[in-house]
């Protein structure tokens, strides 16, 4: 709580917290993290990269690491501490990010913490391993953790432009596994990736049309039909697909009643003489219905 009046104030009292580092307890490590990257503000002021500062960054990440080899309760406290750190200084464990890669007992609430991490650690020099890895626990078990490391081959492909391929292609070898909820969770996280490039993977709209019937999800099922009327114009049948969904308008979720709304507009503006009447239908049970 204590705020240096400057900078050498600051680093004379990092110097003297720098050796808890190595401390056998967890906490106090942590603190002295917390002291070191809140003094590190003011050692740095506006000069991130003096030699200091990057020897400072250098000693952190051995006591990060150390503390993932606790018993699984301290590592979820020292995982969510630094997800918070990585958002601040991803320079402090960017060569780390294999200790974050999932065992197999690890239990759920620390593996769904190191895929936040591995998804703020990924760069174009690890992303071949981190799509392994992700690739792999796609095919786990526990539907939560499954789902969450789809997602994250998606937000890899949104987050590295020149990954974004290989991205696809992983996430196309999963809907072939016609898991339903992999399946589900594949088309939400290609319709972000459709949105961040858009004109690009198009060529795989009908392998996702090939798996319509298999989504019951409303999410999902919002997402493709997004798909379907952003691409209307490439996908043949196009108006006879938004007919299949618009048989269960009513009953739909209003997330998805709202996208066959917007679809359907879409797809009019697109090809009016084919859907004037899909498009006054849809109309008639969004307002009156």
């Amino acid at each position: 709580k204590y705020t240096p009046a400057d900078a050498r104030e600051a680093e004379g009292i990092i110097e003297r917290v720098t050796p808890r580092l190595q401390h056998a307890n967890s906490a106090v490590v942590m603190s002295a993290v917390k002291v070191i990257l809140s003094y590190m503000e003011i050692m740095s002021g506006q000069n991130d990269t003096s030699d200091s500062v990057r020897n400072l960054t250098r000693k952190l990440a051995p006591p990060l690491v150390t503390l993932l080899n606790s018993e699984p309760e301290i590592q979820y406290v020292a995982l969510r501490n630094i997800n918070l750190i990585v958002q601040k200084r991803p320079g402090i464990l960017e060569n780390e990010i294999k200790v974050f890669f999932c065992k197999y007992n690890d239990p759920i609430y620390v593996k769904m913490e190191k895929l936040e991490i591995i998804i703020k650690l990924v760069t174009k020099r690890n992303i071949d391993a981190v799509l392994l890895e992700l690739k792999e626990y796609a095919t786990e078990v526990d539907v939560d953790f499954v789902r969450k490391s789809v997602s994250a081959i998606g937000r890899c492909a949104v987050k590295l432009d020149r990954a974004a391929e290989r991205c696809i292609g992983v996430l196309l070898e999963l809907i072939q596994t016609k898991v339903n909820y992999v399946v589900q969770e594949s088309v939400i996280v290609i319709k972000d990736i459709f949105r961040r490039y858009p004109n690009r993977y198009e060529s795989i709209i009908a392998t996702l049309c090939d798996n319509l019937d298999t989504l019951d999800e409303p999410m999902a099922k919002a997402s493709m039909i997004w798909i379907i009327g952003e691409y209307a114009e490439r996908i043949d049948n196009a108006d006879e697909l938004l007919d299949s969904f618009l048989e269960t308008f009513e009953e739909e979720d209003p997330a998805v009643q709202l996208q066959l709304l917007t679809a359907t507009v879409k797809c009019f503006l697109k090809n009016p003489e084919d859907t004037q009447d899909m498009v006054q239908r849809v109309l008639d049970m969004a307002t009156e219905e």
